[in-house]
């Protein structure tokens, strides 16, 4: 197997490749015969000789220098050049991976314990190296990442290399320094993927992509940084699956939802559960009855239980008392999304907007499809649905499967199944509104008492 050179880096007057190539024609080797000798590919020994690269790694050092008979003083100043280049200003210093942690994290993880598993399994027990998280914006896919970089962090001491679009916009994610050193944060544009190369070599390492838009150049470099770095492993996030990572998508249904009314009987639904969680807390003058419960629970039917619309909608609790709350998420649930917190870290992240821009990126017809199916509300079968959006049975299957990775419908309460082996699905509450309302969707809040 041949070993490869790192990262390209600025011009050192000691140079390690102007040594290289002096000690090997002292010797009367060409490049290709050094090649067969070390192991080393003819191109990483003539762009080292040539001072395109400046940093190489040091177990592609060592196998040429053990290939040309280099010892003493000659080897000597071969490492010198070397430890030169690295401390002058590189593109990709040496870094100690050992202090690469995940981000932290505020506030448990609630209902996501099979989604956990399922992840740590496949990127702990190397089942996957590259595993994907796609769902609706606000159903949690930043949040489960973080947990699953968390827990492998913790019992694999696997590093962990984080780069959002986000940055620490997310009040669930506070980003340590230096856990996203600049060569990681520009790997996002594909430009420094040799230096992260460079960086994980051979060891073990965990690349958290988390809502990052991935070009087909950029997917290039990723099968490439996979191919150069053997225990490698990638986790990303985001809104729709991207085709060309793989087919080990975890698509990210909201949390369960309570089916009754009394509320009491829901109360073991993640949904609802969160829910009552910020109540205690923003609310402690209310007590926690069945009948708050209820109320509670029509708040997390309404938002869908989308973690991030129910934290937003928890804000007003300071504002409106939860009937008033539930009343208004039922009317206009868009408007809750919109947190009112006062220098609220999320100011830059807007559901609503977020929402807007995933269903514009829908294909005609899957937005056709969408907006029948939201017409017909939870009574349908494949057939019907097909006649409605006026596509054969195959492309509303395929148009389905669509709508639900991308998280804009989700599997309807019972899970009955139509003639056709299909589980039943809804559109969420807050895409039909979108859909149904568009701008009047933001109707004013009750009144407070």
């Amino acid at each position: 197997m041949r070993a490869d050179i790192g990262a390209s880096g600025k011009k050192h007057t000691g140079s390690c490749g102007r040594i290289l190539k002096e000690t090997r024609e002292r010797v009367g080797l060409t490049q290709d015969q050094l090649s067969g000798l070390s192991s080393v590919s003819v191109r990483a020994i003539r762009d080292l000789e040539v001072g395109k690269v400046q940093v190489p790694r040091r177990d592609t050092i060592r196998l040429l220098a053990d290939a040309l008979g280099m010892d003493g003083s000659r080897r000597a100043s071969l490492e010198a050049a070397i430890a030169g280049a690295r401390t002058e200003g590189t593109a990709a210093p040496a870094c100690d991976l050992s202090q690469a942690f995940p981000p932290i994290s505020f506030g448990p993880l609630v209902g996501r314990q099979a989604e956990l598993r399922a992840i740590t399994e496949l990127l702990g027990t190397r089942r996957e190296r590259l595993v994907s998280v796609v769902g609706c914006t606000g159903v949690g896919k930043t949040r489960l990442a973080l947990e699953a970089a968390q827990v492998l962090n913790a019992t694999s001491r696997i590093p962990v290399l984080w780069a959002s679009t986000r940055g620490g916009a997310d009040p669930a994610v506070a980003v340590r320094e230096p856990v996203l050193p600049r060569w990681v944060r520009e790997v996002a544009s594909g430009e420094s993927v040799h230096d992260l190369v460079q960086a994980i070599g051979s060891q073990p390492a965990l690349l958290v992509l988390d809502d990052l838009e991935v070009s087909q150049a950029f997917q290039n470099s990723l099968v490439q940084a996979m191919q150069a770095c053997p225990r490698l492993s990638i986790l990303t996030t985001n809104r729709e699956p991207v085709s060309g990572l793989g087919r080990r998508v975890l698509p990210l249904a909201p949390l369960a939802l309570p089916e009754c009314e009394d509320g009491i009987s829901g109360m073991d639904q993640p949904a609802l559960a969160l829910m009552m969680s910020y109540l205690s807390h923003l609310r402690p003058d209310i007590l926690p009855t069945d009948s708050v419960a209820g109320t509670m629970a029509r708040i997390c039917r309404a938002l869908d239980g989308l973690p991030g619309a129910l934290e937003s909608a928890a804000s007003w609790l300071s504002l409106y008392e939860p009937r008033q709350l539930a009343d208004a998420a039922e009317s206009s649930p868009l408007m809750l999304t919109e947190s009112i917190w006062v220098g609220d870290s999320r100011a830059n992240w807007e559901f609503r907007r977020s929402l807007e821009q995933s269903l514009s990126r829908l294909e005609s017809k899957y937005a056709v499809l969408l907006r029948a199916l939201a017409s017909m509300g939870t009574s349908w079968t494949v057939d019907s649905i097909a006649r409605e959006a006026q596509c054969t049975v195959r492309e509303a299957m395929h148009g389905l499967h669509v709508l639900l990775l991308r998280g804009f419908v989700r599997r309807a309460h019972g899970e009955h199944a139509d003639q056709n082996g299909l589980t039943d699905l809804t559109v969420l509450n807050l895409v039909r509104h979108l859909i149904d309302h568009g701008a009047a969707a933001r109707s004013a809040l009750p009144r407070a008492c």
